[in-house]
């Protein structure tokens, strides 16, 4: 019984030392098929005070305080071609305390798949870098793609 729960505190200790020292990767594949593979994860701290930025590939996310007060993880998964075709999904399900920004590059428009259909929402130079591309979002969705 002493062995289980040395071992639990063990791999606790293991599970937080890694969320600390690494709270973001990445991994990069490019298929055979020409498309790029990434996935990004960013575990958010409990009532962050400063914005956490998730890149991955052509798109990033960020994450401004207030937005997620319990914390948790943040997944995004992107492929992309070098011609700039690219899907972007977003996990897990959640609904934000304040937007996030979602910036899809230079993207004039962008494709949100959903329950109801597919929907082209235009983009916006919403961080002031003189280019259109990005959107702000209060959820994201099982159902969503992009």
């Amino acid at each position: 019984m002493h062995t289980n729960k040395r071992l639990v505190a063990l791999l606790s200790m293991l599970l937080i030392l890694g969320t600390l020292l690494a709270p973001v990767t990445a991994f990069a594949d490019k298929g055979k098929s020409g498309w790029y593979n990434e996935t990004g994860h960013v575990m958010v701290p409990e009532d962050a005070s400063e914005e956490i930025v998730l890149a991955v590939g052509p798109v990033s996310v960020t994450l401004p305080p207030g937005a997620m007060p319990e914390g948790g993880p943040v997944i995004l998964h992107v492929k992309w071609t070098d011609d700039g075709a690219f899907r972007a999904d977003f996990h897990p399900d959640r609904e934000f305390d304040v937007p996030v920004l979602i910036d899809f590059g230079t993207a004039e428009t962008v494709v949100y798949s959903g329950p109801g259909g597919s929907e082209v929402i235009p983009t916006q130079d919403l961080d002031g870098d003189g280019e259109v591309g990005e959107i702000y979002s209060d959820h994201f969705s099982r159902f969503s793609g992009w």
